[in-house]
């Protein structure tokens, strides 16, 4: 059934309401589009909550569905997205990264909800060489961890932010498709250990000392071991997804994505669809949207992520991940936002999509 178009104000849009017994097939059907059309459709306008993955979710009641007429219109009006060469490439070209984030991770099992705050500067450190394969990116912690809001100073805390601080300043190695492969600080890390071990020592008594020092014993053993433990990290692998890529010229491509949606448990598997809107989103942004579920078919896991980039180079204004762990009853959203949200100003530049 379809409803009047929503308040926006070209009227591009409409929303469906759905019936019982709906399926994103017999809806595709009748309104006479493709199941996938009609999925990026709705996915490119909702919320990440509402976003659809395989079938329709059990809460929503209405999809976001295209006023064709209208939205060949809106759309001829959009400034299309500048991709490199027939591949439709998205590069990957951090030269211009110095930027801070703040990153939001909410943490839902139940009723019950916790949030993780904190602010991290990314930037892009000089190679030794030229070359175009991988990229070394510093990261550095400039601010406190505010849990729920409010700032943390009990002694669990304070014990786990010494161990923290051991890893940065993090330096890490990304390639050229914006996926982070290997540390860059090992060594580095390992040195301010020892420069800091007797600092620790002292704050400390022996038995929590102890237990410290063994903990981060365990987890530079070894490049391996510390890749390992940093994999683990949410803001890491959000940021560097390795979503700089050729795409079809359906602006889509399927692909695994393994995430750490559980800490200390093995990445899940999830098989999604990727798909970059090939128009300029209202703030000037490029829109990249990430839909799937887990490969595991005894539970239900879902995956949805959207990402924001600057068109005039490429990097990361904003992303929002939520994973879906319905048979825990668990959800996890992590929330990255550039804190520098100054109107983008797109460059003149030619298409080089020939």
């Amino acid at each position: 059934m379809m409803n009047d178009s929503m308040n926006n104000s070209e009227n591009q849009y409409s929303r469906y309401e759905i019936q019982k017994g709906d399926t994103l097939e017999s809806i595709a059907q009748k309104l006479n589009i493709e199941i996938d059309d009609l999925r990026q459709y709705h996915n490119a306008r909702s919320k990440i909550e509402d976003c659809l993955a395989g079938e329709l979710r059990s809460h929503l009641k209405f999809l976001i569905v295209s006023n064709k007429k209208e939205d060949v219109i809106h759309e001829e009006k959009k400034q299309q997205v500048l991709f490199i060469s027939q591949d439709y490439v998205l590069p990957f070209q951090p030269f211009e990264l110095n930027h801070q984030y703040n990153v939001l991770c909410t943490i839902q099992k139940g009723e019950k909800i916790q949030t993780v705050e904190q602010n991290f500067n990314l930037r892009r450190l000089r190679p030794d060489s030229k070359q175009e394969d991988y990229h070394f990116i510093q990261i550095d912690k400039i601010s406190k961890v505010l849990i729920d809001g409010k700032a943390v100073d009990t002694r669990a805390y304070k014990v786990a932010e010494k161990t923290g601080a051991l890893l940065y300043p993090l330096r890490i190695v990304v390639n050229k498709y914006g996926k982070w492969e290997n540390l860059n600080s090992y060594d580095k890390l390992k040195q301010r250990w020892a420069n800091q071990k007797e600092e620790i020592k002292a704050s400390f008594d022996g038995a929590v000392y102890e237990s410290l020092a063994n903990d981060i014993a365990n987890k530079i053993t070894d490049n391996n071991a510390l890749v390992k433990h940093i994999s683990g990290d949410w803001f890491l692998r959000a940021f560097f997804n390795g979503i700089h890529m050729a795409y079809t010229r359906k602006f889509e491509i399927e692909k695994k994505l393994f995430f750490p949606a559980i800490a200390e448990v093995e990445d899940i598997e999830f098989s999604i669809i990727q798909k970059v809107n090939p128009y300029l989103n209202e703030l000037n942004l490029i829109e990249i949207s990430q839909t799937g579920e887990s490969e595991n078919e005894h539970v239900e896991e879902y995956y949805f992520a959207k990402y924001y980039l600057n068109p005039n180079n490429y990097i990361i204004e904003h992303l929002s991940i939520e994973c879906d762990l319905v048979d825990m009853d668990r959800k996890i959203k992590i929330e990255v936002k550039n804190l520098n949200d100054s109107k983008i100003i797109l460059d003149s530049g030619i298409s080089l999509l020939v």
